[in-house]
């Protein structure tokens, strides 16, 4: 049987229909003016036509103000409540951070996600509007994390702060050393953001104390993993799959 594991994220939303490793996944851009009947229709027009294969639905959001329009939609497709994912829902993980409400669902369920992938300890690269590391320890306990501005945001920030300075395209170029301004934007955006993931996780390892597996995932993590100094496991859908995994342990 198929689930609904759905992602609200600031930028995209992302929509799974299908179990762990096993998704047609689509992409929508987040928008907080959208009504609940124009969620429904792209649902009905988007979603596979399988719905007598559906046992339930999970979300995991970090945009509040989508939650209720969005739920009353997904509640009207699925014919039955989605599970929300927050405080009070069984994860299967300990979280030992100071207020553990502050953290967001997308990465509990990225957590949960990388462990059942490779064990713990783990920890998960994600690269989206931000860039967030989270570490979770050889007891299975969520330690903490690093959040950063994402390589869009980073870019986006250059070219507005600056008046000469262009928009260029998320590809990697050839060589470090720009020998234009083009590419040495290029260069800067995303190799500086592999020199920060490097730097970050091996700090990360220093104070963990311990060895650990490290995951990519994220809309960018395609065009990251291979240019890291650092072995790593891509996982496209890792928050699906963690969404999943808490869906059945709460079923």
């Amino acid at each position: 049987m198929s689930i609904v594991a759905v992602d609200i994220g600031n930028t995209e939303t992302c929509i799974g229909f299908g179990k762990e490793d096993s998704w047609e996944s689509f992409r929508f851009t987040t928008r907080t003016t959208i009504t609940s009947d124009e969620w429904l229709m792209m649902m009905k027009t988007t979603l596979p036509d399988k719905k007598d294969e559906l046992k339930g639905s999970i979300i995991c959001s970090v945009v509040p103000q989508v939650n209720k329009v969005f739920i009353d939609a997904l509640s009207k497709y699925t014919e039955s409540s989605p599970l929300v994912l927050g405080p009070g829902v069984k994860t299967g993980l300990s979280v030992i951070i100071d207020n553990p409400k502050e953290l967001g669902p997308d990465r509990i369920a990225n957590s949960v996600g990388g462990f059942e992938k490779v064990g713990s300890p783990v920890i998960i690269v994600d690269l989206g509007t931000a860039t967030t590391i989270d570490i979770v320890n050889k007891n299975k306990e969520y330690v903490g994390g690093v959040i950063a501005p994402g390589l869009k945001i980073s870019l986006e920030a250059l070219v507005n702060k600056t008046a000469s300075l262009k928009s260029v395209d998320f590809t990697v170029p050839q060589e470090v050393i720009g020998k234009n301004t083009y590419d040495a934007i290029q260069s800067g955006v995303i190799f500086g953001h592999t020199s920060l993931i490097d730097g970050l996780i091996e700090k990360s390892l220093q104070e963990l104390g311990e060895e650990a597996s490290v995951i990519i995932t994220g809309g960018f993590g395609s065009l990251i993993k291979d240019y890291l100094n650092i072995k790593v496991d891509f996982y496209e859908n890792l928050t699906l799959d963690g969404l999943a995994k808490i869906y059945e342990i709460n079923s």
